[in-house]
C-alpha cells in the first residue's frame, strides 16, 4: 500500500534547521538581534545570507520558528529569487526532518527522485517483524 502527502513547514527543530544551512553551504550565526534595512529590529535566534547576499533571521514564534527576511528595496526578480532562496532552505529542513521522523518510526528509504518541479519523491519501506 503507498500514499502520498503534502507537508507544510513549521521549523521546530533548531538542530536540524542548522543542519539544513550547512548542507546548502549556508554559514549563519546565533545572535539575538537583526536590524533590517529599514531600520526595524527583530529579536531573533540565528542570522544566515539569503542567496542574494542579505540577511535573514530565524525568529521564535508561538508555534515555532519564523524565517524573517529584508527585502525592503528589492525589485520583483530580487524578491523572487529571495523567495526561492528561502524555500530551497525551508525544503531541505522539512527533507531532513522528515528523515529524522522516519528513522524514528523504523522506517527505511527505498527510494528517492528528484521532481522536474523541485520536490522530492521519498518511498519508503517500514518491514513487520
Amino acid at each position: 500500500m503507498s500514499s502520498q502527502a503534502s507537508i507544510g513547514t513549521i521549523i521546530s527543530d533548531l538542530q536540524e534547521f542548522f543542519s539544513a544551512l550547512s548542507d546548502l553551504n549556508c554559514a549563519y550565526r546565533k545572535v539575538e538581534r537583526l536590524k533590517t534595512s529599514e531600520g526595524r529590529v527583530h529579536k531573533v535566534e540565528a542570522v544566515f545570507r539569503d542567496n542574494l547576499g542579505r540577511q535573514a533571521g530565524l525568529q521564535k514564534t508561538d508555534k515555532g520558528y519564523q524565517i524573517i527576511t529584508d527585502c525592503e528595496g528589492l525589485s520583483p526578480v530580487e524578491a523572487q529569487q529571495q523567495r526561492e532562496s528561502v524555500q530551497q532552505i525551508v525544503q531541505r529542513y522539512a527533507y531532513r526532518k522528515v528523515l529524522k521522523e522516519l528513522q524514528a518510526q523504523g522506517y527505511v528509504v527505498a527510494e528517492e527522485n528528484h521532481q522536474p518541479d523541485n520536490s522530492i519523491r521519498l518511498l519508503v519501506r517500514k518491514w513487520a517483524s
